[in-house]
């Protein structure tokens, strides 16, 4: 099994974030047969070389992902084909790119590469997991992370995954209306998690008894896939929109794919293995709405990530559009001025333009997943004949 680990992200200026996957697997045995990242910006060829030293490695320019072009007209791809597939739907000079579309230049790079199985990380996550002492302390552990995941992999599972050990999304809060905030952004299954948040702090650690089980969501970041797989499967998807000439990334890339692994004939596993996901970059100090304006901000943009991911995600689900649209935009309104009141940020309560930006444009979201979808399958049926 030829093994790949992929990574996206905006700067190649820093190899800490390969490094610390890269000698788990040396230090507990595991051979990575080539690491892939996609980039859109800088590309450091020092930490690059640094990297090549350990193991093979390589870095795709998101704006021209050269040897996917040149392996697809070598194949017989059409080039029609290979546009929707590898052309970058949106200008990065903001240095922003669909994460859907990120993913899968990564994936599309690991199988022309050759590769049998990915690994996906993202660059906030480590190699090891947040574990609480008897004492109540909290220490950060080593684990075969690759090992966790190569186990059921060999033992039948098409897709690994897991949670996150850290400080979860939603930072530690108590404000009326969080209730409607959480229903307004599609979160309400978070309720009694973030009302009891200023008592846990929201900080995530791995459980003592690790335990593995079927499951219907994947994330990302901590997961790998056989990517025969894909044969079978849709691709990663996410959209953008615009507002006041910003532009924005839509959130849930992962969203669709779980949910068609999750109608059956692929077995995904959810591994009880939680990484560390530092969320808000500041580990292990604790995230503060009320009073960091980087917390604010990044938690703003995951707002804006939201409302964005929600209109396209109820089309999949087959929920009335018009019905959610109204009960979601009503919630939303009054839980933003409620956000916006406790965090001092009136910021907040300009996410329900986002809100309306990304509702009017679902029809494009509907259109986008139709076209890249079709062009991927037609893309793996050539590959697999």
């Amino acid at each position: 099994m030829k093994i790949a680990l992929g990574m996206i992200i905006r700067n190649l200026d820093s190899e800490q974030e390969l490094m610390g996957f890269i000698d788990n697997a040396e230090k507990y045995g595991h051979k990575i047969d080539g690491v892939i990242v996609a980039y859109t910006h800088t590309h450091d060829p020092v930490v690059e070389y640094n990297i090549r030293k350990k193991v093979p490695f390589y870095a795709i320019n998101i704006n021209n992902p050269y040897y996917c072009k040149e392996q697809m007209r070598h194949r017989g791809i059409s080039d029609s084909l290979a546009k929707v597939l590898l052309e970058c739907p949106v200008d990065t000079k903001a240095g922003l790119v669909p994460y859907g579309f990120n993913r899968m230049i990564v994936v599309t790079e690991a199988i022309l590469r050759g590769m049998d199985t990915l690994f996906f990380v993202d660059s906030d996550v480590y190699s090891k997991v947040l574990k609480r002492e008897p004492d109540g302390s909290i220490i950060e552990k080593d684990v075969d992370f690759f090992g966790a995941h190569l186990e059921h992999l060999n033992s039948g599972s098409d897709v690994t995954t897991g949670e996150y050990s850290g400080y979860n999304i939603l930072p530690p809060a108590s404000f009326d209306g969080m209730d409607a905030f959480l229903a307004g952004v599609q979160k309400s299954d978070m309720h009694e998690y973030w009302q009891t948040s200023m008592s846990h702090r929201c900080l995530v650690v791995q459980p003592d008894n690790i335990e593995s089980k079927p499951c219907k969501k994947i994330l990302g970041g901590n997961m790998a896939i056989k990517l025969s797989a894909f044969a079978n499967l849709p691709p990663f998807f996410s959209s953008y929109y615009t507002l006041d000439g910003e532009l924005f990334l839509c959130r849930g890339e992962d969203t669709v794919l779980g949910m068609e692994i999750a109608k059956g004939g692929i077995k995904c596993t959810d591994i009880g293995i939680n990484p560390l996901h530092d969320t808000y970059k500041e580990y292990p100090n604790e995230p503060d709405l009320k009073n960091d304006p980087s917390v604010k901000e990044r938690f703003y943009y995951a707002c804006t990530g939201w409302v964005g991911r929600n209109p396209f995600f109820n089309h999949i689900l087959g929920n009335d559009l018009k019905e959610t649209r109204e009960y979601q935009r009503e919630h939303l309104e009054r839980g933003l001025k409620a956000l916006s009141d406790y965090t001092a940020y009136p910021r907040f309560n300009t996410v329900i333009k986002n809100f309306d930006a990304s509702w009017d444009n679902v029809k494009k979201y509907v259109s986008e997943f139709e076209h890249v979808s079709e062009s991927w399958h037609k893309f793996m049926e050539g590959w697999n004949k």
